[in-house]
């Protein structure tokens, strides 16, 4: 494997870097820029053979999320390696853009239901390769449900295993009925098993017995659209096409991932031409972005920033007025503004128009006289009161940490609250979610940054919402709200997505009531690329779809 070139260092261009411009205008530009960013002809009206070309992206991740099922750097690691290198029994309907993402049919091409809601038997598709020529069947399945689910397996996989724990959760025994047909049992009836097989990845189960499940990542196998052919862990992956595969061979020749946690540095490397897709480049940015003719795209999707109080212990435990006063001191509007309206307030979990909103709460407003006086009657007199509050400096998803905590500091000043800010790598954040606030090493943090998917799948509420981990494990930040977990374990065991859209509903104004959360801030997927970049479509989901991508070379 060759040295990558080094890509996405900073050069000057003369940008004030967190200057506050007209948000308004700039909302409007870049809607219009999206209206036509998808398009198969250049500006000049010329029309291109439609595929082809390497496809170059700056991450927002601090390395290359390892090709592990599943991958590392939160949902950015599924996006771009994830789904490119492998495929569920489901997937996610990522290539329209007009709803939230559903499951469809993938490795499996149709399931049945036993009448008791407990058994799903899956035909899986036939003829399906992996990259490495071996045969996809129910063997297959059955081997990545041992490798993570059977401690006593030969190839149980202990550092995947925990990182899949909640997509797996629900899961009793797997059965192998002939060679294209498998059944799944669960715990009890539980209605999202095709959710959480969407994020359940299948890889070769002859390249993890070759090369062991430590040597695994340097060479791995799956069924999906691209195939590793180039791996410098912290510099560089290289994705080639899969000619054979099974919905059809994806536009794309090759997809080149770069790691760079700088908003700065993936603009710089956008604007010298080094990659033709920046994740969340500097949002001041946006005009001068524009005028060069790059396409700016931003829209609503499942996504927010709500970071999460450690209630394992005070001043947040058994308090709910003092965290009712923190949701009253967050100025969102300044926030936004602040990052030039690529997000915008957060009144709850999840945005407004989306099924699981709570229309019958008003949610979350700022109202520092409010929250001054919800202070007091908490017990805190100004000034008395000082926080920790940990968060990322950058990685998947986080939107832009540094000038949103300064104003989350100033915010909480100015109703005499003073927050210490301890900021930390992306992973270690993830660690500390996975570890909970109650040990020992993490004791010391009141508030936790959190960026969740909020809303882009049901299944995914359980991570955050319940009272339980999986493991029998505490809730990671010590939340337990009994209205809050009924109300979810109704709508999962619902068939009816009516009843189960309502319960959510209900799950959700019970942590609304109780502020279970600090509700900030709502993302709008800031990205832009090359004009020579052609079949974009931005869905309401976290994930893309790539196959349909060219790039004009």
């Amino acid at each position: 494997m060759g040295q990558p070139s080094k890509v996405g260092r900073p050069r000057p261009r003369g940008v004030d870097r967190w200057k506050v411009v007209a948000g308004i205008a700039v909302l409007a530009m870049v809607a219009l820029a999206a209206c036509g960013g998808g398009g198969d002809r250049a500006a000049s009206g010329t029309a291109h053979k439609g595929s082809g070309g390497t496809l170059r992206i700056a991450m927002s991740a601090g390395n290359i999320p390892f090709p592990a099922t599943p991958p590392n750097e939160g949902y950015e690691g599924y996006r771009f390696v994830g789904n490119n290198i492998y495929d569920g029994l489901t997937r996610l309907n990522v290539e329209q853009a007009k709803e939230i993402a559903t499951p469809h049919p993938a490795l499996a091409t149709s399931w049945r239901i036993s009448p008791d809601k407990l058994t799903w038997t899956f035909t899986l598709r036939e003829g399906v390769t992996f990259h490495d020529g071996t045969p996809f069947d129910a063997d297959a399945v059955l081997f990545q449900f041992e490798r993570v689910k059977n401690p006593g397996f030969e190839l149980y996989a202990d550092v995947d295993a925990p990182r899949y724990a909640t997509y797996f959760r629900y899961f009793r025994t797997w059965k192998k009925i002939d060679d294209h047909t498998v059944a799944l049992t669960t715990t009890q009836p539980y209605a999202w098993v095709l959710w959480d097989l969407a994020h359940i990845y299948f890889p070769s189960p002859t390249a993890v017995r070759k090369y062991g499940n430590d040597n695994y990542n340097a060479h791995a196998s799956g069924t999906g659209p691209f195939r590793m052919t180039k791996y410098v862990d912290g510099e560089v992956m290289e994705l080639s096409a899969n000619e054979k595969y099974w919905r059809g061979r994806p536009k794309l020749d090759k997809i080149v991932l770069y790691p760079q946690p700088e908003a700065a540095a993936r603009m710089s490397a956008l604007q010298s031409a080094e990659v033709d897709w920046a994740e969340v480049p500097s949002p001041d940015a946006l005009d001068q972005l524009k005028g060069d003719g790059f396409r700016i795209y931003l829209g609503k999707y499942p996504h927010g920033i709500m970071p999460r109080f450690n209630m394992f212990r005070p001043p947040f435990k058994g308090n709910l007025k003092l965290r009712q006063a923190l949701n009253y001191a967050l100025d969102r509007e300044g926030t936004a503004a602040l990052i030039n309206n690529v997000g915008y307030p957060a009144k709850q979990y999840v945005y407004q128009g989306h099924p699981d909103y709570d229309s019958s709460f008003p949610g979350y407003t700022y109202d520092p006289a409010k929250a001054k006086r919800l202070l007091a009657e908490a017990g805190y007199r100004p000034g008395e009161l000082k926080l920790t509050m940990g968060y990322t400096t950058g990685g998947s998803g986080n939107m832009f940490p540094e000038p949103m905590m300064q104003k989350l500091q100033a915010d909480f000043k100015a109703v005499g609250v003073d927050v210490e800010l301890k900021p930390m790598e992306w992973n270690t954040l993830i660690t500390v979610g996975l570890e909970g606030l109650d040990k020992q090493q993490w004791s010391d943090i009141d508030i936790l940054w959190a960026s969740p998917a909020a809303g882009m799948t049901p299944n995914g509420y359980s991570t955050t919402f319940l009272c339980e981990r999986p493991g029998g494990l505490p809730n990671a930040a010590g939340m337990c709200n009994p209205d809050v977990d009924r109300n979810y374990l109704a709508a999962a065991s619902s068939f009816d997505q009516k009843q189960s859209q309502a319960d959510l509903r209900a799950m959700m104004d019970a942590a609304l009531k109780d502020a279970d959360f600090l509700f900030w801030m709502h993302d709008l997927n800031l990205r832009v690329m090359s004009p020579k970049v052609h079949g974009y479509v931005q869905p309401k989901s976290w994930w893309v779809d790539f196959t349909k991508i060219w790039v004009e070379e």
